[in-house]
């Protein structure tokens, strides 16, 4: 599915993306890393705005019955068909992979258990409300949105706070992250603390909470967010302790 946005952005939903053929596949690259593409025939080139949000989906097995959880699997494929199958997502296509969910398949017994999900009204409303901070943030550059931070001024210019650059450093240092990948999660860390100015009203500077927010949604880890607002919470109650303030914050 393609869709084109209003302001030029292209949204590519591609179900059963490990089935695509493997040049199709490696011809993300550039896109995904450069909003553009280069097309070349001949002795000419033409370099084309290829700007997109990009949605990958696939199942974890060619038969879709695989799981890890313990009497939920009943997958018959062999595993040499699995590894095959994982390793087309090859490992430059998935480093350029921002945000990685796993969705566990929804069994009879629960349906009746999920929370109500919010609509989506309110989800556009919060995200078009982000979207607004970073468009009058970046007002005057030629650029609009976190993800497109030129990584040369990630750093200078607007840096996560240090215990969060050393929560990335670690990363790094321990090769769970790519310099390409510290790059993107920082630009991420902004975005989820865009959100979060939105719900307390303060703003926000990405900081160990949202590094963390960021790392979990690449990864794929299942995302703690109680954990991560009880951070963001006494992160706040510093600020204002060390303003002489402190203040009861409800829920």
């Amino acid at each position: 599915m393609v869709r084109v946005h209003k302001q030029g952005y292209v949204l590519w939903s591609l179900d059963e993306f490990p089935l695509f053929h493997l040049d199709v596949i490696e011809a993300l690259r550039q896109p995904l890393e450069s909003g553009d593409i280069t097309v070349a025939r001949q002795e000419e080139s033409v370099t084309l705005p290829a700007r997109t949000l990009l949605v990958l989906a696939a199942n974890p097995c060619p038969c879709g019955e695989y799981s890890a959880e313990p009497g939920a699997n009943h997958c018959n494929c062999l595993e040499r068909v699995r590894r095959d199958y994982r390793r087309r997502l090859s490992g430059p296509i998935a480093d350029r992979i921002d945000i990685t969910r796993h969705v566990a398949p929804a069994r009879g017994s629960e349906r009746d258990q999920f929370r109500p999900a919010e609509s989506s009204d309110v989800v556009r409303d919060r995200v078009a409300a982000a979207r607004e901070r970073q468009r009058t943030r970046f007002a005057g550059r030629s650029w609009r949105l976190n993800a497109q931070i030129p990584s040369q001024l990630l750093k200078r210019e607007w840096a996560v706070s240090p215990d969060a650059q050393r929560l990335v450093d670690l990363e790094t240092y321990h090769g769970r992250l790519s310099a390409r990948g510290a790059v993107r999660v920082m630009r991420l860390a902004w975005t989820v603390a865009d959100l979060r100015s939105i719900r307390t009203g303060r703003d926000l500077r990405p900081g160990h909470a949202e590094v963390v927010a960021a790392l979990q949604l690449r990864n794929g880890d299942p995302l703690d967010l109680r954990t991560i607002d009880a951070e963001l919470d006494q992160q706040l109650i510093d600020e204002q302790s060390s303003d002489g303030v402190v203040t009861e914050r409800a829920g």
